[in-house]
């Protein structure tokens, strides 16, 4: 399994997942929050933490 980060808009803004891909992290996110929409998923190392995801959504998501 990888590591991904789902960045989401609903409560806390990130979810940490160990995912077979990034549907199966989409998926475990939105059964620990259902009302959440994903907005970008981010696969990195364990304990990199948010500000990568983010850091990689502001340049290559928002890029898109």
């Amino acid at each position: 399994m990888k590591n991904y980060i789902v960045l989401y808009r609903i409560e806390t803004f990130a979810f940490q997942a160990w995912a077979e891909d990034t549907e199966h992290a989409e998926e475990q996110c939105l059964n620990a929050y259902p009302n959440s929409g994903a907005v970008w998923i981010y696969q990195c190392e364990h304990g990199t933490g948010t500000a990568a995801a983010l850091n990689d959504y502001y340049t290559e998501g928002l890029a898109q």
